[in-house]
């Protein structure tokens, strides 16, 4: 699989870079890492979207859409999804949430809630150690790279 751009492909290491250091590092480290891991394959996911609406020219209709030219994950894949997947279409962000979108994104691309959680929970200075572990962090930095590949596939 080929990442979408320089940033993406920075990120995707930076996040295996750190879940080497989960493995091998002592727990006192641990959490840390795959705290690393989890959130910097939540980036890799948002650079490989960004850049997919963008190269398809969609990100003024995306932000007129969304009414925000600064949108969060969630709206955007939401928006993607809208765009691309849904039938029928909804014609407001309004009604796209109305329609269950969030249980649509989950169902469509599993993990990403998982994923948009804990990096929002970090936002907000809050670490879930029970999402921060080895195997949680392996198996949703392997979730990212298959939503990534997902979204290449729609696009």
């Amino acid at each position: 699989m080929t990442e979408c751009s320089e940033d993406a492909t920075i990120l995707i290491a930076t996040s295996w870079q750190a879940l080497k250091r989960a493995r091998n590092d002592s727990d006192r480290t641990r959490i840390c890492n795959c705290t690393v891991v989890v959130v910097f394959a939540a980036f890799f996911i948002e650079s490989n979207l960004n850049l997919i609406v963008d190269a398809m020219g969609k990100t003024s209709e995306m932000n007129r859409f969304l009414k925000n030219p600064y949108a969060g994950l969630q709206d955007k894949l939401a928006w993607f999804y809208n765009s691309f997947i849904a039938r029928p279409k909804a014609a407001t962000k309004r009604q796209m949430y109305y329609n269950q979108i969030v249980r649509k994104l989950r169902r469509k691309f599993p993990g990403f809630g998982e994923i948009y959680e804990f990096r929002n929970n970090i936002s907000y200075g809050v670490i879930d150690p029970h999402t921060a572990n080895l195997q949680d962090s392996e198996r949703l930095r392997r979730r990212a790279k298959s939503i990534e590949d997902e979204l290449f596939r729609i696009a």
